[in-house]
C-alpha cells in the first residue's frame, strides 16, 4: 500500500486518543475497532492504528471496512515489527493532544464499558497518572486480577494514561528501548516513579485499577500451527524479558530512565557484563534465555528508516 510520511498527519485535539497496536492481526483488527467504537459511543475520540511489521494486508482490510467502523481512525505502518517502538512513535509523533490516552492490543475485544470505566478511575483518583484494566479470560486471569488489586500494574492489552503524563513523557525524552519485550512493565515503572526513579519513591497510588474494565480474546489453540508458533515465540520472549527486566532495574536506579539504551539488545549485553550471577540464575529458571543472550550479541538493530511510521490512510 502506498504510504506517506507521518508529518502529513499532525496531531489533533480530542478528549480521548486511542492507540491500537497490531502485527499481522487482520483476523481480529476490524472487530477490535468495532468494539472500540461501541466503547467510544459518540464521544470525541480518535484512534491511531499502528501496524508494526504487518505483512497480512491489515491496512487494505481496514480501508475496505472503514464505512463499518463508527469512530474516526488513522492507520500507520512501521516496517520494523516491534510494539515498544510503536509505543515510542505514539508518544513522540502520533498521539493526539488528549485528556486521556488509551493503549489497546489489536487482539483484545474490549467490553463496552471499559473506556468509560478507565476514565472514571482516573477521575475518582486525582493522584493517579494511569488506569489499569484487568484480564477476565485465561488460566491465570483470576490470580492476576487479585494481584493487581493489591499491587497495581499495567497490562499491555488495555490501559490508560493521563494526557498530560504522556506529554511529559515526550518532553522528558522517555523512550522504551526498541525491541523490549515487556514495554508495559517499564511504562508502569515510569508511572509509579512519576518519570523519576531516583527522586520519586515507588507510589502505588499513581495507578488506579478499574476492575470492571476488561477485554475478551480468542485463546491460542494447540491444533493451530500459527498459534503454536506464537506460543513458541512467546516462550522465547519471556526468557529474554526476564533478562531485560533485571538490567532495567540496575540501570534506572543508578542513572534514571534517561540512562536506558536505545535498543533492548544492549540490555542483555549489559547484564552479561555487569551481573553474571543474576544472569546464570535466570538462565536456570528459563533455559531458553540462552537464545536471547546469543541473539543480543548477533543483534542487527534497525535503522532510522525502519522504525518511523508512515500514514497509510485516515478516515474522519
Amino acid at each position: 500500500m502506498l504510504t506517506k510520511p507521518f508529518e502529513d498527519a499532525p496531531p489533533r485535539l480530542c478528549a480521548w486518543s486511542i492507540a491500537v497496536f497490531a502485527r499481522n492481526e487482520r483476523q481480529t483488527l476490524i472487530s477490535c475497532l468495532k468494539h472500540i467504537a461501541l466503547a467510544v459511543n459518540g464521544r470525541d475520540a480518535h484512534v491511531n492504528v499502528i501496524l508494526n511489521g504487518s505483512t497480512d494486508g491489515s491496512a487494505q482490510a481496514l480501508k475496505a471496512a472503514a464505512p463499518e467502523i463508527a469512530v474516526p481512525f488513522s492507520v500507520h505502518e512501521i516496517h520494523y515489527p516491534d510494539k515498544s517502538n510503536a509505543i515510542n512513535q505514539v508518544v513522540h509523533r502520533l498521539r493526539a493532544q488528549a485528556e486521556i490516552c488509551f493503549f489497546v492490543d489489536a487482539y483484545a475485544m474490549i467490553t463496552p464499558n471499559s473506556l468509560v470505566d478507565l476514565a472514571q478511575a482516573l477521575a475518582d483518583n486525582p493522584r493517579a497518572l494511569a488506569a489499569a484494566a484487568v484480564p477476565s479470560i485465561g488460566r491465570s486471569a483470576e490470580a492476576m486480577r487479585a494481584e493487581m488489586m493489591v499491587n497495581p500494574g499495567l497490562h499491555g492489552s488495555l490501559f490508560a494514561l493521563r494526557g498530560d503524563f504522556v506529554a511529559r513523557m515526550a518532553e522528558t525524552g522517555f523512550r522504551l528501548p526498541v525491541g523490549l519485550y515487556r514495554g508495559d512493565g517499564l511504562i508502569g515503572s515510569a508511572v509509579m516513579h512519576n518519570l523519576d526513579a531516583l527522586g520519586v519513591p515507588w507510589t502505588k497510588d499513581f495507578i488506579a485499577v478499574a476492575p470492571s474494565a476488561t477485554w475478551a480474546f480468542r485463546p491460542l489453540s494447540p491444533w493451530n500451527s500459527a498459534d503454536r508458533q506464537r506460543q513458541w515465540n512467546r516462550l522465547l520472549r519471556q526468557g529474554r524479558g526476564e533478562l531485560e527486566d533485571m538490567a532495567i532495574k540496575r540501570i534506572i536506579y543508578e542513572g534514571n530512565y534517561a540512562a536506558l539504551p536505545e535498543f533492548a539488545s544492549a540490555l542483555v549485553r549489559y547484564l552479561v557484563k555487569e551481573d553474571r550471577p543474576q544472569l546464570m540464575a535466570s538462565l536456570k529458571r528459563r533455559p531458553l534465555g540462552v537464545l536471547a543472550v546469543r541473539d543480543a550479541f548477533r543483534a542487527n538493530d534497525p535503522g532510522p528508516e525502519d522504525i518511523v511510521p508512515r500514514l497509510a490512510f485516515s478516515r474522519s
